[in-house]
């Protein structure tokens, strides 16, 4: 299937030689759009409580201790599965129950409490009736489709927000922008009183650059400086740069930062291979963000190779899908879509 898989089109592919015959194509569609649902909701409970508690996130979500579902999985060694987020492992009714409690988080991006509570109840049943297997009402996969166009504008907002940068100028306004100033290649200056704008050029011999900006959740505020103020991440890009061309080893980046991950809310792959981005919630407090960037810096350094990303290593994609949830591929919505593009989340 060539379409990406994070934007399914409302109608599926033909059948083929393998495909259950008996299977009615409703149902699968309807299966495919709960899908996309489900997956969306998890990744915006995940931002939202990322973006409030840091790295003490997964306190509200609560796991059945005696199912351990999470646990079992990884002991099948012998078909992993990368997922890590607890999120993955939990029932769509311990989604909702995170989403109910801490409402303020997604009251810019979803419909008003009860009109919500009503319309995931109507779409909890069509989701029991797929997962047990039964024939299900004919205006089921109707529902799920109108409410997945519902959403839609809401999603719209909480995808682009996530891209909308912003600086701290000057700089020295924030002890993170501050910190890293110096890695700039092409920082802000000021051109006129109030006025900044990325002016100069790059000298001939730079070839390795960091720049720093932040973004804010829509329940959050925009307060400067940005260091331990809930609802707003740090967003840090490391690039490379100049006349010969590299690229960065991400597997290997990957491995000598894995114990940085637990502090990240995501790690964003560049097709090209010669970015990194990193968002880590501003929650953490400026000696911990300080020292997770420096970290993950001096080990780009060192990930850097000459030439281009060879096609023997799979596509960057490939890589981005043999690590969890929360490094993402080059195509991933949350990596790409601006306030300037104008597009369907859902395409329902």
């Amino acid at each position: 299937m060539d379409e990406n898989p994070l934007l399914l089109p409302p109608s599926l592919p033909r059948r083929r030689a393998h495909d259950v015959r008996e299977l009615p194509q409703r149902i699968l569609q309807t299966y495919a759009r709960l899908w996309q649902l489900e997956s969306w909701l998890r990744r915006m409970v995940y931002l939202e409580l990322r973006a409030k508690l840091g790295d003490g996130w997964t306190s509200k979500v609560k796991v059945d201790k005696a199912e351990f579902p999470q646990k079992e999985d990884k002991a099948l060694v012998h078909m992993p599965t990368p997922e890590e987020d607890p999120l993955s492992y939990v029932q769509l009714s311990e989604v909702l129950r995170i989403i109910s409690e801490n409402r303020l988080l997604f009251d810019p991006v979803l419909p008003p409490q009860k009109v919500w509570e009503g319309r995931m109840a109507e779409v909890s049943q069509v989701r029991h009736r797929v997962a047990h297997f039964r024939q299900g009402n004919e205006r089921d996969l109707d529902r799920v489709v109108h409410l997945l166009r519902d959403l839609d504008k809401g999603f719209w907002k909480f995808i682009t927000s996530y891209n909308d940068q912003r600086h701290v100028l000057p700089q020295v306004g924030d002890s993170v922008f501050a910190h890293f100033l110096p890695l700039d290649l092409l920082p802000f200056v000021e051109v006129a009183p109030r006025e900044w704008a990325q002016v100069g050029s790059i000298p001939h011999d730079a070839w390795f650059g960091v720049s720093v900006a932040a973004t804010v959740r829509p329940w959050a505020k925009w307060t400067e400086p940005v260091a331990g103020k809930e609802g707003i991440f740090y967003d840090a890009t490391i690039y490379l740069r100049g006349s010969r061309r590299r690229h960065f080893d991400y597997q290997n980046w990957l491995e000598n930062t894995r114990r940085l991950h637990q502090h990240v809310a995501h790690i964003c792959l560049d097709d090209r291979a010669d970015s990194i981005r990193v968002t880590i919630p501003a929650i953490l407090g400026e000696q911990r963000v300080i020292e997770v960037f420096e970290n993950m810096i001096d080990k780009a350094r060192s990930s850097a190779r000459p030439g281009e990303w060879a096609s023997y290593k799979g596509t960057v994609k490939n890589v981005a899908d043999e690590w969890p949830e929360y490094v993402l591929e080059p195509q991933h919505p949350l990596t790409l879509l601006t306030r300037d593009v104008s597009c369907s989340i859902f395409e329902a």
